[in-house]
């Protein structure tokens, strides 16, 4: 209970004093008895409470019921709406009504101006309600028995002038106090706000004059103690930059320092295995001193990881949630209805329902299963997520873990308990994926997915969202599902849809709590007085504009410029004659939203964008997904979705060739220095021009191969997926390129010898194997790529062979490993072609566990990073142990560092340099750290991460960008 908002009422017709609750800005409710016969002379008069006496008397009129006439025998009560000019509602959150159930007591208060506290001269003193309502105690009445057990009790004429006090069980306003029993002193009759609820106009005149009506049921324990938590979380941002740097240097200098070490300590012939075993050490030592020096788990048992699943999820979504909310933590309580589907709805769920009470809505329902619709910008996310924060936000919670996961992701041929334990471990266990299906398996999981509608395009059928609604409706545990109204609804009218659930759709934003919004995020309220009244006139453009939590957060930030302020007070008095008022006031909104992000944040520390800069720059981007085709695969026909902006198919924005060439340019670059050293470490042991010249001419279809592949239109990011060693998959893919290899050694004994075709094959089958199993996609045609590669790999030996086969081992082994490589980049490209034919050999589902849209561009760098790595260390180790290309150990280490590059970035990485192309084609056109600036503009609430993709936060705001 509000004391701010308890009244007085005056009724000078009858001379009489009563109480009464405001439960909006201007709408008191009392009991009817108390202001009869006012209504046909002019009104009452109203005060709130105020201990220093400064209040005074403003008029009231009558608004409920119609004419001053109960609306049944029972129904003693009304409804005032305050008109006085001098009228200033007070700052105050919303009433919140229940409904007792169940059987047992449950405590109560009030506060009322009754007569056993009555002064001279109009002038009353408070007294307290306390006590409990029993709920078995006049059932066929449907009244409310309050019994006052605590404090001062009167007779029965003292309590008269407390009609029409509000009675609260905790934060729930339950009834309104009309009169004092005769049979018990201290026993009071109240009428139930449910059982005003429904007589005729009571709800009506509430939505009427803006007071969101929501009865919850409540019983027993107080219901509300649990949902804020003594102390608050607080999103702390993650360690910076330099911290991690110097992480990852202690590690990386420890494994460096073991294998110089044992490369210190190795015979004077130490063939292959000391080196290759010496680099393993520092590889094994590096990842021990990150293990131990990395946060320990705080138990192994379930419920540990109970408490660690919760703490990761809400971190995260504190974090999603501020962003939601335009970087503020102020939302607008938003109201829902449940809509009944006509068969397997879920029971016990509420008529209505709103923000602040989606978490109590979820836990009456049985089962605990929820669809949430609405309309674009009706706050479907927000709302979803408000769930998760409200339910990890309690003191204690037994019940299940809500994890929010976007569906947009989900490729509905994996299974969904397997998908979503997936990326349950990888986004909040650390990649546990027997601990998250655990949970999942134990019921200590909820699903909360995001985005049905956005699983596919329109007029493609929905297919997927078909699959998914199939695959959801098998999994029996609680969930909550979130679509836009009109797709749910066409899925339901083809009988698609979530079944044993509550279907709920958010309304329009009411007029009332739209100021209200306005008013509490204002950071300059001079600026905004006056003008919120006017933006919600009747009949106005900016009334129903304003009706939307995505077109409220735009006039909010709108409102704290006067620039702002001024484009909004240019539509006040505006008629909503036509549809070009409303699309003029959206337009100008937007234009204030890119502006109020870039303002300056003091906590901030990162280089500021300029704001013009941001809307060219975003402009640009929008432009490139005009047409809804952003980067076709070559004769696939796939496209990805125009509101989808993938960093690793951003190229076509420059232009159908422009970036496509630069990254060809790119790759030759990489190769340059790779070549000029090994020819300089080459004449540095007197081999060149021969058979030097030879072993370079060997090398050069490498980077010219890697340069065509850097130009295709469609280039799949190249990956490592190490959990593929855990899989049949992987083990199979490794076994054929041993299989291969030594397929290979046969023809390269008896020509080279078996040294030669033992170093060639083993080269061959790592590289092949491990980079088949690792890296490349599931559906390929095995046959087309054996077919094409393993010949292709023969050649390229056998030519090494002939040439330079008399220089040792040495170019066995080197040439095994290229074999291997030019095997993988000619035999997949064969094999993903032939599976095209066979309707497969699309481009790759994102994987599961992706954790941000900037993941496809680092898994590809990483992939390139650990080639290059790879050859590093084999190149270190020809150019100081081989006898006809050793050369001192500088040249030797910047020759491998070259080779690496060159290998890497310049060969594995073909994503990255695709990138690289796009920002030298549009250099000056975009920011130079363009993952950078994505980033930044997802953590102001321009973009929205989907996936593995980025979208723009809002068609409106997309359709502005590309006009």
């Amino acid at each position: 209970m509000d004391r701010t908002r308890v009244v007085e009422v005056w009724n000078p017709v009858l001379g009489t004093s009563g109480s009464g609750y405001l439960i909006g800005d201007d709408v008191v409710l009392t009991a009817l008895h108390v202001v009869e016969g006012a209504h046909a002379r002019g009104g009452v008069e109203v005060r709130p409470l105020d201990p220093g006496g400064g209040t005074v008397w403003t008029v009231a009129e009558l608004v409920w019921p119609a004419g001053a006439t109960r609306a049944s025998p029972g129904a003693d009560a009304a409804l005032l709406r305050i008109t006085g000019p001098e009228w200033r509602p007070p700052m105050a959150p919303p009433v919140r009504f229940g409904r007792i159930v169940g059987k047992d007591r449950v405590p109560c208060l009030g506060l009322g101006f009754p007569d056993a506290v009555a002064r001279p001269g109009r002038t009353r003193d408070t007294m307290p309600i306390r006590g409990h309502v029993d709920p078995l105690h006049g059932m066929k009445s449907r009244m409310t028995t309050v019994h006052v057990d605590v404090g001062i009790v009167p007779d029965r004429s003292g309590w008269q002038g407390g009609s029409g006090t509000g009675l609260f069980c905790e934060p729930h306003l339950v009834a309104v106090v009309t009169k004092a029993m005769g049979f018990a002193s201290g026993v009071l009759e109240a009428v139930p706000v449910d059982v005003l609820a429904e007589l005729p106009g009571f709800e009506q005149s509430l939505r009427t004059h803006g007071v969101p009506f929501v009865v919850e049921d409540i019983g027993g324990a107080p219901p509300d103690g649990e949902d804020d938590s003594d102390v608050p979380p607080i999103a702390l941002p993650p360690p910076s930059l330099p911290r991690r740097t110097r992480k990852l240097l202690l590690t990386a200098a420890a494994g460096a320092l073991t294998t110089l070490a044992f490369f210190a300590l190795s015979p004077p012939e130490p063939g292959i295995t000391w080196p290759l075993g010496s680099t393993l050490s520092g590889v094994l030592t590096a990842w021990g001193i990150g293990w131990l020096r990395g946060p320990q788990s705080p138990g192994a048992g379930r419920e540990a990881a109970v408490r660690r699943l919760g703490t990761a999820v809400r971190d995260e979504v504190i974090r999603r949630r501020w962003q939601l909310l335009g970087n503020d933590k102020k939302a607008i309580n938003v109201t829902f209805v449940t809509v009944p589907q006509g068969g397997r709805d879920a029971d016990r769920a509420w008529p209505r329902g709103d923000f602040d009470g989606i978490a109590r809505y979820l836990d009456g329902l049985r089962p605990q299963r929820l669809v949430i619709t609405g309309g674009p910008g009706s706050g479907k996310t927000l709302l979803a997520h408000e769930l998760v924060h409200r339910v990890l936000a309690r003191r204690r919670h037994d019940g299940p873990v809500p994890v929010p996961v976007g569906l947009s992701e989900w490729d509905t041929g994996i299974a969904f308990a397997d998908w979503f334990s997936e990326r349950v471990a990888h986004d909040y266990l650390g990649g546990s994926q027997s601990t998250a299906r655990d949970l999942l398996a134990h019921g200590h999981v909820m699903p909360v997915l995001d985005g049905l509608d956005e699983m596919d395009l329109p007029g493609t059928g929905r297919p997927r969202a078909v699959s998914a609604l199939a695959q959801l409706n098998r999994f029996a545990g609680p969930l909550v599902l979130t679509c836009r109204g009109e797709e749910y609804a066409e899925l339901s009218g083809a009988d698609q849809r979530l079944l044993d659930c509550a279907t709920v759709r958010i309304e329009a934003v009411p007029p009332v709590s739209g100021r209200r919004y306005l008013v509490e995020r204002s950071t300059n309220r001079a600026r905004l007085a006056g003008l919120q009244d006017d933006l919600f006139a009747p009949g106005t453009v900016t009334r129903e504009v304003l009706s939307s939590p995505w077109m409220l957060t735009l006039a909010s930030l709108a409102s704290r410029t006067e620039a702002g302020a001024a484009a909004l007070r240019s539509f006040v008095g505006v008629t909503a004659a036509s549809g070009r008022e409303h699309e003029d006031l959206h337009a100008v909104l937007i234009e204030e939203l890119i502006p109020s992000v870039c303002a300056p944040d003091p906590a901030d520390r990162r280089p500021r964008y300029p704001a013009q800069a941001v809307t060219r720059w975003l402009r640009l981007l929008a432009s490139g997904l005009r047409g809804g085709r952003a980067a076709p695969a070559a004769g696939s026909g796939a496209v990805v979705p125009s509101r989808d902006l993938a960093v690793h198919t951003l190229w076509p924005i420059a232009g159908p060739r422009s970036a496509r060439y630069a990254a060809a340019a790119i790759t030759l670059a990489c190769w340059l220095p790779a070549l000029l050293l090994l020819a300089v470490c080459l004449h540095h042991n007197r081999a060149l021009p021969l058979p030097g010249a030879v072993l370079l001419g060997l090398l050069t279809p490498a980077p010219l191969l890697s340069a065509w592949n850097a130009r295709a239109r469609y280039v799949q990011p190249r990956r490592i997926l190490f959990q593929r060693l855990r899989s049949r998959l992987g083990w199979s893919r490794i076994a054929l390129g041993a299989t291969l290899g030594g397929v290979l050694m046969l023809p390269l004994t008896s020509l080279f010898g078996e040294g030669f075709a033992l170093a060639a094959g083993s080269g061959f089958a790592v590289v092949f194997g491990f980079g088949l199993a690792l890296s490349v996609r599931a559906d390929i045609d095995r046959r087309f790529l054996v077919a094409v590669g393993a010949p292709s790999a023969l050649a390229v030996t056998v030519a090494a062979g002939f040439l330079a086969g008399r220089l040792g081992d040495f170019v066995g082994l080197t040439a095994g490993c290229g074999a291997g490589a030019v095997g993988l980049v000619v035999g997949v490209a064969a094999g993903l072609r032939a599976a095209r034919r066979g309707n497969g050999g699309e481009p790759d589902p994102d994987p599961p566990g992706v954790l941000t849209p900037l993941s496809p561009l680092r898994n590809d760098a990483m992939a390139g990073v650990v080639s290059g790595t790879v050859v590093a260390a084999l190149t270190i180790y020809g150019t100081l142990f081989v006898e006809w290309l050793r050369v001192p150990w500088p040249l030797a280490l910047v020759t491998a560092l070259a080779c690496g590059v060159a290998a890497g970035p310049g060969f594995v990485a073909v994503t990255s340099r695709q990138y690289l192309g796009l920002l030298v084609a549009l250099h000056g056109k975009l920011p130079w750290r363009l993952a950078a600036f994505l980033r930044w503009c997802q953590e102001r609430g321009l973009l929205r991460s989907a996936g593995t993709v980025y979208q723009v936060r809002h068609d409106e705001l997309l359709k502005w960008l590309q006009r």
